[in-house]
């Protein structure tokens, strides 16, 4: 077994020196360089494509795709520098809607989207705001279809 058989059937290590393995494929690259590479490389080919224009071809009213894209770049990174909001209060539920006992881990999650003790649990109880009737009344049309008969009886 030569040494020399053995290099060649090993990958070469990433050209930008990441420690991954690089492929021929990808110019000597790893997966992550190649792609950052490839992104740098388009940025390079619009902003270069921006400054060969000539005035003629603007007098032409001709918009080639490239500005967009940088635009498109420059909106995302405005984008991001924008703070976002604060979140908002986080409504801690371990207390019970009705006489404001704890309830812990044995509270009881109702569907009015309150949490009750053992005795306020019961719709009748709180006097719950959710309709039952309503929701049984959506979950029985969607499970039983409309059964119709055929209107031509003297089908095969």
């Amino acid at each position: 077994m030569n040494s020399g058989d053995n290099s060649s059937s090993t990958p070469p290590l990433c050209a930008r020196g990441c420690g991954f393995y690089g492929s021929t494929e990808t110019r000597s690259m790893c997966s992550k360089c190649y792609n950052d590479y490839l992104k740098q490389e388009l940025i390079a080919k619009s902003s270069t494509n921006i400054l060969a224009s000539t005035p003629a071809a603007a007098a032409n009213y001709q918009v080639s795709p490239t500005p967009s894209i940088t635009a498109d770049f420059a909106e995302k990174a405005s984008i991001d520098n924008i703070t976002p909001p604060p979140p908002p209060a986080i409504n801690i539920k371990n207390r019970c809607e009705g006489c404001n006992k704890k309830v812990g881990l044995t509270g009881f999650a109702c569907r009015c989207g309150k949490v009750f003790c053992g005795k306020h649990r019961y719709p009748k109880e709180h006097s719950c705001t959710f309709d039952f009737k309503a929701l049984d009344r959506v979950l029985l049309v969607k499970q039983n279809p409309l059964v119709q008969a055929d209107k031509l009886d003297a089908r095969v």
